[in-house]
């Protein structure tokens, strides 16, 4: 009997020493490996999104912003993400059919058109329109610096001046055992994009102004494949879930796209068509952004 129980005592520790030596050993981060090359992460953001010259997609829209008189709004609705690159961009966001916030942009202007209680355009040229529409109108995020924090943009090709350099990741709520950046030094500002360390996915971006200062953030997820129509053998993944958040304008903008596509027939030039939208949504007031008077520090909040 005492020899039958020393054997079970020596089966049970021989199966705990087992499961023990099984566990799997916490990674250090000098267990991590090397960067990836410049080289090697481009490659595959060009097989990601090199092919986006067109895209359209639905989009179910969450934005809360505050208004050019300083008044909070939390807006919720259905529309589509449109855009024909270089810098032709379209955000509607509507209920039952019906369009009434409008984001969007030609070569040369920007627009954010309100259909609320007042239907109204503030209008603004593409070169320095960034400060008046988010501090004077309460505009989110410009159109074109959606698709940037979007990660939807080309990136610069490597051996340029614009090429990026790749770095470790440092960002409140990620792993840099899981995740590292790529940095590209812009003009007026620095774009940090973070990527996972396994497939090279982008989980978020960073616009900083020189001063250091954080203009705009986002988190990237649920990367889905967009259908190309135009060519059918190129397998773009993007993001279809997209959370943006601009702390100067205490604004915040969620995106989830679905039928998501690559095609001749959309988007439709009506769409980046400014004096066809103003007469299409009657609008009755357009406004150039540069008369906008400044909203005074605490109105609204």
């Amino acid at each position: 009997m005492r020899r039958a129980f020393l054997l079970l005592i020596m089966a049970l520790s021989a199966v705990c020493l087992g499961a023990c030596q099984a566990r799997p050993t916490p990674i250090a981060p000098e267990d991590v490996g090397p960067l990836p090359t410049y080289e090697e992460v481009y490659a595959q953001a060009e097989s990601r999104v090199g092919a986006l010259g067109r895209f359209w997609a639905r989009a179910t829209v969450g934005l809360r912003y505050r208004d050019a008189e300083g008044e909070r709004h939390y807006e919720q609705g259905e529309g589509h993400l449109q855009f024909v690159r270089p810098s032709r961009v379209a955000l509607t966001i509507g209920k039952l059919g019906e369009t009434y916030l409008l984001l969007g942009c030609d070569d040369e202007r920007f627009w954010w058109i309100e259909r609320l209680d007042i239907k109204r355009a503030f209008v603004g040229g593409q070169s320095g329109a960034r400060d008046l529409a988010i501090e004077r109108v309460g505009v989110p995020v410009l159109p074109t610096d959606l698709l940037i924090l979007a990660d939807l943009e080309p990136w610069p090709e490597p051996g340029s001046d614009r090429a990026g350099r790749v770095v470790e990741a440092v960002r409140e709520g990620l792993d840099p055992t899981q995740v590292f950046a790529v940095e590209f030094n812009e003009s007026g500002r620095t774009r940090r994009v973070y990527l996972t360390r396994s497939v090279f996915d982008p989980v978020g971006v960073d616009l900083y102004a020189d001063d250091g200062k954080l203009v705009a953030g986002s988190e990237l997820s649920m990367h889905q494949r967009v259908l190309n129509h135009i060519e059918p053998t190129r397998q773009q993944r993007v993001p279809s879930r997209v959370k943006i958040d601009v702390p100067s304008a205490e604004s915040r903008i969620e995106l989830y796209l679905k039928d998501m596509e690559i095609s001749t027939r959309r988007p439709k030039q009506v769409v980046f068509d400014l004096e066809g939208l103003i007469r299409r949504f009657s609008i009755d007031e357009v406004i150039r952004l540069e008369d906008v008077r400044p909203v005074a520090q605490g109105v609204g909040r």
